[in-house]
């Protein structure tokens, strides 16, 4: 009986704390799609209480050079036209203001809403750079990276087009939606209990979108290190990026499909945390015989807050994801785990740096690609000045297609069926 007490007390520590919106079926997350998907549910349950770190002695570890939390100014590093720390000072003054009360209403309406905007901005940043690629909707001829299966579960594309909305009435055709993505995550971390982020901005939203490349450039959740760290050098990241953009698990969730593969007697990565993997797949277990793809918090301890309890969870041998649970077994991230599971700070420094290196990554930014008056959506364009563009990207507000990833078969609005 005790046994079961302390198991059932295992799994309350790690389910989210707000049910899924309407019902347990996950909404197709496109508003002009009807249907659900696959069922996902979370239960209600009580707080957690605090996990206690461990304290290891700590492996020296190299330097890290955290940026100090201030508001910077001047260029940011760039090899062409830079981003710019206070950028729309004078073009926009109002847009930091309204990012924060827009992103403040979101999060009061869903607790959850800090980890799908950070994840809204390294989806997009992992695929063909900052430049809102992932926002552009599926056209008659061309599957958009949204509709890409890697994709299906990201949301909170109507956050960011409310911040547009706004921005649009207090300074039109100024801000772009690729900078809309950076600032709505930064300021979704400071609100969720994390560091406060100073981003330079200047870039401009891009052209294209492919669903192809969301399958070769995104990491996947089985990675081990090595892996990890391929898929990060692809877009110029260093392994201290790793471990610490993986940090922002700390308010992420994973379905438990995601991670059923660590279940089995000949698992190779079974969890170390023997009785919580057996708590996780008896939680697991119980909403697949009703149907449902239930989720778990990736950190065990505090689910929706921005902290170092993710690297806790690691150390404690319980990293939900094989790719988070492999950093504190391999010998080249073990120390900086360690070392972030004693040290929040050592963490926020860092995380604030990697972030903006994230946000860096071949963005566009000068005369190069364009300014999104509606962020789903690209605008005419001069085929002349831009030959290599998608010309199956030629779209108007009435050639927009369902997506793909709803349960109904792909069609389009207006005439073009």
């Amino acid at each position: 009986m005790k046994t079961a007490v302390t198991i059932g007390l295992m799994i309350c520590g790690l389910l989210a704390m707000t049910m899924l919106e309407g019902s347990v079926a996950e909404q197709c997350p496109f508003g002009h799609a009807t249907g659900g998907g696959r069922k996902l549910q979370q239960v209600q349950g009580p707080t957690p209480a605090p996990m206690t770190a461990p304290a290891p002695a700590l492996v020296q570890t190299p330097a890290l050079s955290p940026l100090p939390n201030s508001h910077l100014t001047g260029p940011d590093v760039q090899g062409k036209p830079p981003l710019y720390f206070g950028f729309y000072d004078t073009t926009c003054p109002s847009f930091p203001a309204i990012v924060k009360r827009q992103v403040a209403s979101a999060i009061a309406a869903d607790s959850l809403t800090p980890a799908q905007l950070l994840r809204l901005f390294f989806h997009d940043c992992f695929v063909m750079g900052c430049d809102a690629s992932l926002l552009l909707k599926s056209t008659v001829s061309n599957l958009a990276e949204q509709d890409h299966p890697n994709n299906f579960t990201v949301g909170k594309y109507s956050v960011i087009d409310a911040i547009k909305a706004e921005l649009e009435t207090a300074c039109p055709g100024v801000v772009s939606c690729a900078d809309i993505l950076g600032a709505a995550a930064a300021e979704a971390v400071e609100q969720a209990g994390g560091p406060h982020i100073d981003l330079a901005y200047g870039r401009r939203d891009g052209l294209d979108s492919f669903a192809p490349a969301a399958k070769t450039n995104l990491p996947g959740s089985t990675l081990q290190v090595e892996g990890l760290i391929e898929n990060f050098a692809n877009v110029g990241l260093n392994l201290t990026d790793v471990i610490v953009l993986s940090g922002g698990h700390t308010i992420g969730q994973a379905r438990c499909s995601t991670f059923a593969d660590r279940f089995s007697p000949t698992a190779p990565n079974p969890f170390p945390d023997t009785a919580f993997g057996s708590a996780v797949e008896s939680y697991c277990a119980e909403g697949n015989t009703v149907g449902l793809d239930r989720r778990m918090s990736l950190d065990a301890n505090t689910t929706t807050a921005f902290d170092n309890g993710y690297f806790q969870s690691l150390v404690n041998g319980r990293g939900i994801l094989t790719s988070d649970d492999v950093l504190f077994k391999d010998p080249q991230t073990k120390a900086t785990v360690t070392l972030f599971a004693n040290d929040q700070k050592a963490f926020f420094d860092a995380f604030q740096e990697s972030f903006r290196k994230m946000g860096r990554i071949n963005v566009l930014t000068g005369t190069e690609g364009q300014i999104r008056t509606q962020c789903s959506i690209r605008r005419p364009i001069d085929l002349t000045l831009n030959p290599n563009a998608n010309t199956d990207f030629a779209q108007s507000q009435d050639q927009v297609c369902v997506p793909a990833s709803c349960p109904t078969p792909p069609t389009c609005k207006g005439t073009q069926q």
